[in-house]
């Protein structure tokens, strides 16, 4: 009789599933309609319906799996209320035999056709390769061991259907035990099924087999009185030797002579396909090389992988293998082991790029050291490191690889106390400029001497230092993409200068050659926008003076009369209009060049943008010069201030723009430094000020000044600065108080606030002057950054038609530098292009192998950094790089000194012991 599941509404579409093939992806989002229909119409056995659904999913689409149907697919659900023509029908469009659910018991669509006893759903699942030995994952049990506990006297022809069609099967093994060792006849005989007793003990099986402290035989004999006797054994064919299930007894008791013997048996017998089957087999979560490998049993290990289990097989629930399971739980033994396996077997590509679920390759695993630590035997994750990144397998690893949330090694490597695993991966190639799905850069907690040490191992050297031909390598591997060149290189950098533990190292020769060949790629862009803002101030301060300066207000009542007469007076004539024009044609040329580029700020991050206060400057001055050129504004008086307004901010943003350049950045520093520093001490003892202003303006209020509050505020703010004029102040009227409230006024504002301010100021320059170099180098960074978030800014692949990667089309993992000469839009050409130039790893340096030459030595050719431009060095950064080789040389001197010394010191320590020694032998004889 088919039953159905009562129809109920589904939240969830479904998700990814496991089946025999491997990972099974979902189809898209166009398929989630059709997923739906599929599943309502397998819940209430509509054919039509399924049918329709089915012409519109492809195979991956069909067996989804359900979470809100116990992790069922739609497979699972047929068959578990047995109608077989939506079972054929799914079969028949691609549904996998050997799909498995992902919650509870985990069982394939077969376990369910033998619990119900359905001969005919068996048949057809079968018949589409479904595994007549596969295990559900809680008690281990096989289709055989369901059927003997399911089975029902009223039922009994299905049941036995169902037994002969597993028995036929080529593949069936009919002596599989459970997680309890329990045999199928063991369940036959328990439930006194006699039929499937005597078919099996036909068959071949076991009674030898024990559960607890009875054999099956016992169990047989004392529920089927008579059944041993009434089968002749002698025509009974001897079931084939399960090597696999005596090596995996042998494994889980630990007994690796036994497993050796079973082994070296395995390799004589001379079958291939039994043995693969016997090392490769699944058995609950594991292959039998994965379990030995996720519990630390290295000799098991050693065995499988001599005779060619597989280190890359994954599991295909969690898609991990034997060789990430090593990984994870820190077993260098076992790693080491796989690692020559898989060299042996030419699978190091393929093994050392295999990625999880969570997308974590093989370093994550070492890295994040998530199970197990250090102290436990053979497990050594810095030497499991150490081992992965040894020449021999390093090319084949990602060192940069991103997880499912962007995290590389590095990233984790930081998260922990000690940071040798950070000094090796760094020392390794790792790059510091990656970010996660987070934004997090894995730089932020690397501590600044280590940092420090890495920088200085990448710089090598080759020959005499005394040679003419001594060459020094500064190798920039730390800042080179490894597989995205389309991005910011200055990232790190930019992170530097604004931490206060990590900013002194910016003054690294790796670090400071890098940002000066960097600046001379990129300074072209900072002296073009210099000239253009340069002009559009120019013309901006001749229209405002020609047409907006002539301006006179009078009081009275011939305001209206001088007004008129100026007016008239400064009619525009013929050549000032044209004039007029012409400056507003130029001036509206540079402000949309200005327009342009405030606006792709604000695209590329526009939180970013907003919060900072020199935008909101640029935005002000685009407002207001469109104000002036094009909107009419009433009254004369409302244009002079308007202008006047517009000239200053104008003026400041020049300033600006020429304390960006780093050697101007000093300056610049310490006047906003200081401006800052003010403004924050003024508001903290700007009350007391308020406080004066009232008390002024209450005791002088007969001079006019302080007639009303906000004359006496500001006449206070002047009085603050020095300007007291003390004989003009009115302190007859109230003699006492006003006197007291001026020399009070005089003492806390005058002498003590405002020389603290000039202290304060001072204090800022002198610290500002001790770092001005670092100023400079920070400010070269910032510009640097800000130029690069310009043209290489992600949110422009949202804003523009074409992307602004190398080509379109090509994928990011592809290497190749082609350029976007497909593309038609022009704008994207031009943004591509001056993007590519300020690029120095795409172009000037090789991403493989990032590095320049110094020789310290020549009078010529000092430097060698790339044939297609022309780069220049300064002295002190070639000498800076020099004293670092110097310094290293001296620290291995040094070291290989002490070194000796000590061995010296053994040595002295063992000749006076033997000294000793023989001088008890020889003068003081033992007694004979």
């Amino acid at each position: 009789m088919t039953r159905y599941l009562e129809l109920k509404p589904m939240e969830g579409n479904g998700c990814t599933m496991q089946g025999s093939g491997g990972t099974t992806t979902v189809g898209g989002p166009g398929d989630d309609e059709y997923r739906q229909e599929m599943l309502v119409a397998v819940q209430t056995g509509d054919e039509q319906r399924l049918k329709e659904s089915l012409s519109h999913l492809s195979p991956s689409a069909i067996n989804t799996v359900f979470p809100d149907c116990d992790g069922e697919a739609a497979l699972h659900i047929a068959v578990k209320y047995s109608s077989l023509t939506l079972v054929i029908l799914l079969l028949e469009a691609g549904a996998q035999a050997n799909v498995k659910s992902v919650k509870g018991k985990k069982c394939t669509p077969i376990h369910f056709a033998a619990t119900n006893g359905n001969p005919q759903i068996l048949r057809a699942l079968l018949n589409k390769g479904a595994d007549p030995n596969s295990k559900e994952e809680v008690m281990g049990r096989c289709p055989l061991h369901l059927l003997a506990n399911s089975w029902k006297k009223d039922e009994e022809n299905n049941y036995t259907e169902c037994l002969d069609a597993l028995l036929s099967c080529n593949k069936i093994r009919i002596d599989m035990p459970d997680t309890k060792q329990a045999t199928p006849l063991f369940f036959a005989a328990t439930k006194n099924w006699e039929f499937m007793a005597r078919r099996l003990i036909e068959k071949g099986a076991s009674l030898t087999a024990k559960v607890g402290r009875k054999t099956t035989e016992d169990i047989v004999r004392s529920k089927f009185h008579g059944l041993l006797e009434s089968i002749d054994f002698s025509v009974i064919e001897k079931p084939k030797r399960q090597f696999g299930d005596e090596l995996y007894d042998a494994l889980v008791d630990r007994d690796i002579n036994q497993f050796r013997n079973v082994m070296n048996e395995l390799n004589d017998c001379g079958d291939k396909n039994m043995k693969e089957t016997a090392l490769e087999e699944k058995r609950g979560k594991y292959t039998m090389l994965q379990y030995a490998c996720e519990h630390g049993l290295p000799e098991f290990v050693e065995e499988l992988a001599k005779s060619g289990a597989s280190a890359s097989q994954k599991v295909l629930e969690s898609e991990m293998s034997a060789l990430l399971y090593a990984a994870r739980n820190g077993h260098y033994r076992i790693l080491e082991f796989l690692l020559l396996a898989l060299k042996d077997g030419k699978e190091l590509d393929k093994g050392l790029k295999q990625k999880d679920r969570k997308q974590e390759t093989v370093l994550h695993k070492v890295v994040k050291r998530e199970y197990g630590v250090d102290e436990k035997d053979g497990v050594d994750f810095y030497r499991c490191l150490q081992l992965l990144l040894n020449e021999k397998y390093k090319k084949f690893i990602n060192i940069d690889a991103q997880d499912a949330f962007g995290n590389t090694p590095l990233h984790y490597a930081v998260l922990c106390d000690d940071q040798s695993y950070v000094r090796l991966l760094l020392l390794n190639g790792s790059h510091l400029g990656i970010r996660n799905k987070f934004g997090t850069l894995a730089i932020t907690r690397i501590q600044a001497n280590v940092l420090e040490e890495v920088l200085n191992d990448s710089i090598k050297h080759n020959n005499n230092l005394t040679d003419k031909d001594f060459e020094i390598i500064l190798h920039y591997s730390l800042l080179a993409p490894t597989h995205t060149p389309w991005r910011p290189e200055t990232e790190c950098l930019s992170f530097l200068s604004r931490s206060s533990k990590h900013r002194r190292l910016l003054l690294h020769p790796i670090f400071d050659t890098f940002l000066s060949l960097k600046w001379q790629r990129i300074q072209q862009y900072y002296i073009f926008n210099i000239l253009a803002y340069t002009l559009f101030l120019i013309f901006l301060t001749i229209y405002i003076l020609m047409f907006h300066g002539s301006f006179v207000p009078v009081e009275g009542k011939d305001l209206e009369n001088v007004n008129t007469t100026i007016s008239s007076s400064t009619t525009t004539t013929d050549g000032k209009l044209a004039g007029k024009i012409i400056l507003q044609v130029l001036i509206t040329v540079f402000l949309l060049y200005i327009t342009i580029r405030e606006g792709i700020q604000l695209f590329v991050s526009w939180k970013l943008y907003i919060f900072k206060l020199e935008n909101w400057l640029e935005i002000s001055i685009v407002i207001l010069t469109l104000v002036l050129l094009f909107v009419p504004v009433v009254g004369e008086s409302s244009q002079q201030s308007l202008s006047a307004w517009l000239i200053l901010f104008s003026w400041i943003e020049f300033i600006l723009l020429l304390g960006r350049h780093p050697y101007l950045a000093i300056y610049i520093t310490m006047f906003t430094t200081v401006a800052f520093n003010f403004l924050k001490f003024i508001i903290m003892f700007s009350f007391m000020i308020i406080a004066f202003s009232i008390s002024f303006y209450l005791v002088f209020q007969v001079d006019e000044n302080f007639s009303t509050y906000s004359g006496a505020l500001l006449k206070t703010l002047a009085m603050a600065t020095g300007e007291m004029e003390y004989t003009d102040l009115p302190l007859s009227t109230y003699p006492v108080s006003s006197h007291l409230l001026f020399i009070a006024f005089m003492f806390l504002i005058v002498l003590v606030l405002m020389n603290l301010l000039n202290g304060l100021a001072v204090s800022d320059i002198q610290q500002l002057r001790e770092e001005a170099k670092l100023v400079s180098y920070i400010s070269r960074v910032e510009l640097i950054s800000y130029i690069e978030s310009v043209f290489l800014g992600s949110p422009l692949e949202y804003v523009l038609p074409g992307p602004l990667k190398c080509c379109e089309g090509v994928k990011e993992s592809d290497d190749s530098e082609t350029t976007c000469s497909s593309s038609h839009n022009p704008f994207t050409k031009l943004l591509d292009w001056l993007g590519r130039r300020i690029l120095m790893f795409h172009s000037c340096l090789n991403r493989t192998e990032p590095r320049i030459k110094l020789y310290p030595n020549r009078e010529f050719g000092r430097w060698e950094v790339c044939e297609c431009h022309k780069f220049s060095l300064k002295e002190s950064q070639i000498e800076a790089a020099k004293d670092i080789v110097l310094e290293k040389a001296h620290a291995v001197s040094h070291h290989r000194f002490s070194g000796i010394e000590n061995r010296m010191e053994e040595i002295m320590t063992a000749l006076t012991t033997l000294t000793e020694t023989v001088n008890n032998h020889v003068l003081c004889p033992s007694p004979q």
